[in-house]
């Protein structure tokens, strides 16, 4: 055993026979690092959503030069993903490592789930070798095969592992699918845009910056290198791949008028104005997103400042970082929050229908009670779900600063923040009974969602700068049942990325989606997990397809995962 002093935790290490190194995620001691979080004056409503926090074996490694290079802060991503077909999320985590040339390099890292808690590194032994420094984790089956792949983007050269279950490893497919990028990538996100039924890749490039130039910026006090802002840099253009079905991609980004000019950082696929076509939505850091509106014809449009999302309602541009989506107020449809830099606050847009049924976005982020809570913070990942299964969708969020500014409350580390869904759509700041790790300070930044234990309800993995990734596991006092609905569509788009579910609970309606990407630098389980609430039985499910079908079922058990492929029902 081996005692890890800074975050005040122990983390057990065993061997188990032939299967070689074991790594036990250990228990949070439940004391804080650093100062404790500020309590808020927010009330909780009802019972508590409560986490138990345990530490993983793996850091990532930010690779600090010494002269405040601004990759070094904008940190490294997760996913959650069936690797080897056991019906046990694993846990992919991006490697950042030395940054200056020469430096050794350092590989990603895919951890088996063993269950009971365990995890064991398999990196080596899945083919994960050093392919430079590590970000976002994109998480899909881009080649139709039936099992996940993962996208790597980088501090350079991107990666696409293809997984080769049968062989039980992963294979670098960069080269023969041709989506290196090689400059600054953050977030990505798989989806088909062209109807063919193939999955196409979205990848947010970030800024550019000359390390010779460095340091960008001195801390006035005391001379030192500092980080510089978004605004000191040039954005880099955004690539979009077009599957070709062969296991190669086409860069089509000047014909499809995507490249832009912005400074990416999340990127959400899926239909924001109702036509049935996947539409691009980019999260760029101090300046105007961008919702790319699929023409239908290979070619968008950036409609976000005519939808209501290329600004918050005060018509200023945010460090937009963190992209989530779902049904805040339950009027079936789905909405978009988005995680920003401190003195600013996280943004939730609702969707509404105008009298001719067009859709458009509000900022409805006071209404919804969050800006308050969250303008003392830094955010990067965030989720939408539904934590307590009371059918109210909840919202987390990691956060932590990347430099020291006058006014802030917090240095660098921030504490993570929870809020319940509440009646009519509003939140309440449930941060203070949800455990010890939310009552300490951290550095978080990439953030997924999953039932990692087989339990029912959704569990949590953290990725931090300077401490180990950690896992959350959802011990919160249920309010109702749950459903898990796996859907699988025709191939090769079996991810049934744009297909969207419909709960139906006599009069309650729960709305959930499959959308590409999300989040910041991380991929949560791509399974639609439904809270059911007080109702004692479920009336029917609808799901529509990307390919246009609409299969609805009505003998539904609660509190169990439904196999559902498109065509045919799977018992």
């Amino acid at each position: 055993m081996r005692e890890v002093m800074a975050n005040k935790v122990v983390c057990g290490v065993g061997v188990l026979g032939a299967v070689g190194l074991v790594l036990l995620v250990s228990a949070w001691k439940g004391r804080p690092r650093g100062i404790p979080a500020k309590p808020t004056t927010s009330a909780e409503a009802g019972p508590s959503i409560v986490f138990r926090a345990e530490e993983l074996a793996f850091e990532y490694d930010r690779g600090a030069t010494g002269s405040a290079w601004p990759v070094e802060v904008t940190g490294g991503g997760v996913g959650l993903l069936d690797f080897d077909g056991d019906g046990r999320l694993d846990i992919f985590l991006a490697q950042g490592g030395a940054l200056r040339p020469g430096a050794k390099e350092r590989s990603d890292v895919l951890l088996r789930n063993l269950g009971g808690g365990r995890f064991e590194d398999v990196s080596p032994r899945v083919g994960l070798l050093p392919r430079g420094y590590g970000q976002g984790v994109c998480v899909a089956d881009y080649d139709g095969d039936g099992d996940p792949d993962v996208y790597v983007t980088r501090y350079g050269r991107n990666t696409l592992w293809r997984n080769d279950r049968e062989n039980g490893r992963f294979v670098d497919a960069t080269d023969q699918a041709g989506v290196a990028v090689g400059s600054w990538s953050l977030g990505a996100a798989f989806a088909d845009f062209d109807g063919d039924g193939d999955l196409d890749l979205y990848v947010a490039n970030y800024l550019q910056f000359d390390p010779a130039q460095t340091p960008f910026r001195r801390d006035p006090a005391t001379g030192a290198a500092d980080y510089g802002l978004p605004q000191d840099f040039p954005g880099l253009p955004d690539v979009l791949f077009r599957n070709e079905g062969n296991g190669r991609f086409t860069d089509v980004t000047n014909a499809a008028g995507v490249a832009g000019s912005g400074r990416g950082m999340g990127v959400l696929a899926r239909d924001f104005d109702g036509d049935g076509r996947v539409d691009w939505f980019v999260a760029n850091d101090a300046q105007s997103n961008a919702l790319w509106r699929n023409r239908g014809d290979g070619t968008f449009e950036d409609v976000a400042d005519r939808l209501g999302l290329a600004v918050n309602g005060q018509g200023l541009a945010e460090a937009n970082m963190g992209i989530a989506h779902g049904d805040t107020d339950g009027d079936g449809l789905e909405d978009v929050a988005i995680s920003h830099y401190f003195a600013e606050h996280t943004t939730l847009w609702r969707a509404f229908r105008d009298p001719q049924g067009v859709l458009f976005y509000q900022d409805q982020t006071s209404e919804a009670g969050l800006v308050i809570d969250s303008r003392p913070l830094t955010g990067w990942g965030i989720v939408l779900a539904d934590f307590d299964q009371d059918g109210r969708l909840d919202l987390v969020q990691t956060n932590g600063h990347i430099r020291r500014e006058p006014t802030q409350r917090y240095a660098y580390e921030n504490p993570p923040i929870l809020w319940k869904g509440g009646e009519q759509g509003r939140f309440v700041n449930a941060t203070s009974g949800a455990g010890p790790y939310f009552q300490a300070l951290h550095m978080g930044r990439g953030l997924a969602a999953g039932d990692l234990d087989g339990d029912g309800d959704l569990d949590l993995v953290v990725t931090h700068q300077h401490a180990p990734s950690v896992v959350l596991w959802n011990e919160s006092p249920r309010q109702g049942g749950f459903l898990i609905v796996d859907l699988e569509g025709l191939a090769p788009n079996r991810d049934a990325v744009g297909a969207r579910a419909t709960v139906h609970l006599g009069s309650r309606v729960l709305v959930r989606s499959v959308a590409g990407g999300g989040s910041y630098l991380s991929a949560s389980d791509r399974r639609l997990h439904f809270g059911l609430g007080d109702a004692a039985k479920i009336d029917q499910i609808e799901v529509r397809w990307p390919s246009g079908r609409v299969e609805t079922r009505t003998d539904i058990e609660p509190n169990s995962t439904i196999p559902w492929k498109e065509g045919r029902l799977v018992d």
